[in-house]
């Protein structure tokens, strides 16, 4: 090996480490994160009878989590809220149905949260620092409730079970 060689070598063997490490950290911000998917609605419309399904796997019952219900929207939604419907249902097959409004736009019209391209992605808390009463495997369903029997506009919609921290 020439000299040069070798000095790249080394500056290489020098910048892996805090590459290694930065990974490393970005890996443990997810660590103990239950659910993270996103699904794409059908391009013609969410039939309030179709539930878009999460399903998770829960072993520990002491850890608070936080949950959060995620929508992207296009410019043909047409109302400045969206109401949802959100079941849970247990292990032990008993269900819980919670009613969530999600604002997505301001009083004066302008859309909350971030933009990209024609899309406008925004977070809503469903939970905080919530513990699981049992383990095993939880299914959540997330309905549109906005007495349209086809709703545009609105093209995913995800959840996110994560750590309180």
């Amino acid at each position: 090996m020439t000299g040069t060689n070798k000095r790249t070598s080394n500056k290489s063997k020098r910048l892996l480490l805090p590459l290694l490490l930065a990974v490393s950290c970005l890996g443990a911000c997810t660590r103990g994160t239950l659910l993270d998917k996103t699904y794409d609605l059908p391009r013609n419309g969410w039939v309030y009878t179709e539930a878009v399904s999460f399903d998770t796997q829960v072993s520990d019952t002491s850890t608070g989590y936080d949950w959060v219900l995620s929508i992207k929207h296009n410019d043909t939604y047409h109302w400045s809220n969206a109401y949802f419907l959100i079941t849970t249902i247990f292990p032990d097959m008993e269900t819980h149905i919670d009613t969530l409004e999600c604002i997505l736009a301001t009083k004066d019209g302008k859309w909350i949260g971030s933009r990209f391209g024609k899309f406008h992605n925004i977070g809503f808390l469903y939970k905080q620092d919530i513990r699981f009463p049992q383990t095993g495997e939880y299914r959540f369903e997330i309905r549109q409730a906005m007495r349209e029997d086809t709703l545009q506009g609105i093209v995913a919609t995800g959840m996110k079970i994560s750590p309180h921290q």
